[in-house]
């Protein structure tokens, strides 16, 4: 006689195996959960870096902008090495990272350098990134627009320091009196300017780029505090799914104790009423 205090258990038929379907190519540790922050800022990188890609294809080689440019390819390339190496050593399964996406994300953050052949081809495996960078914009637009906002701004915010620079090293460099001169000169005031240090030593003379200075210590704060509140959202997040994991433990446990009590209860009129039975 099976005991009644036991909750009865749903078996598989025979024959019937559970079915898991693993995507091979899915992104890594995004598959079937909301990006993060994180999967959303490398994201961005990815489709602006490409821009930045294609705008040094369109310069001459000696141009003082292209080497301008090169400066943030490089800066590009250091953050998917990064990335490279945070999903090799957070992927559950490596060796399948290793012969799925992990080529195209470590060719991906080769630097173009006009010198090397090899360089300058690994760069078209970007390509290949921006998809599955596009794939996650995407999903992060049709579930969550508050991050979709945050993910627009990121983006508009890179392109204008890249763009912004440019512009300051194109007005600057010919006018008398100038200290921007040079791709390294507006590379290192447009990180200093971001940043709103100001250390003074490359300052814009003209009226067009000093105006270009304040559009980007303006954008650079906002950069700051936009990174600062996806941060705290993260935060957040995890709090609050923290809570409702919890709370749905209790409501188990309430359900379990409940059907326990309810078994025992059976359990005890059977035994009365077989006891008041005198057959």
């Amino acid at each position: 006689m099976s005991d009644p205090t036991k909750a009865p258990t749903l078996q598989p038929a025979a024959g019937d195996e559970p079915q898991h379907h693993v995507d091979l190519w899915a992104e890594p540790n995004t598959v079937d959960h909301m990006p993060s922050a994180y999967d959303l800022f490398i994201s961005v990188a990815a489709v602006v870096a490409i821009g930045v890609l294609i705008w040094q294809w369109t310069l001459e080689p000696d141009s003082e902008v292209k080497a301008l440019l090169l400066i943030f390819d490089w800066g590009f390339c250091a953050v998917f090495f990064v990335d490279f190496l945070h999903n090799f050593f957070t992927a559950e399964r490596k060796l399948r990272y290793l012969y799925t996406w992990g080529p195209f994300d470590l060719a991906s953050s080769i630097p173009v350098i006009a010198h090397l052949r090899f360089a300058r081809f690994a760069g078209l495996f970007r390509v290949v990134r921006i998809i599955r960078s596009v794939r996650i914009l995407g999903q992060v637009y049709k579930r969550d627009k508050a991050a979709s906002v945050v993910a627009m701004m990121m983006m508009g915010g890179i392109a204008t320091v890249i763009g912004v620079s440019v512009a300051v090293l194109h007005v600057e460099r010919t006018a008398p009196g100038a200290s921007i001169l040079t791709g390294r000169d507006a590379a290192w005031w447009g990180v200093v300017t971001v940043a709103t240090v100001g250390y003074g030593d490359l300052v814009p003379v003209t009226p067009t780029g000093q105006v270009l200075a304040v559009v980007l210590m303006v954008v650079g704060i906002g950069l700051f505090a936009t990174f600062a509140g996806a941060i705290a959202n993260l935060f957040i997040r995890q709090v609050q799914k923290t809570s409702s994991v919890d709370s749905l433990e209790d409501r188990l446990m309430r359900m379990e104790q409940r059907q326990l009590e309810f078994h025992q209860s059976i359990r005890q009129q059977l035994k009365t009423s077989n006891q008041s039975d005198p057959s």
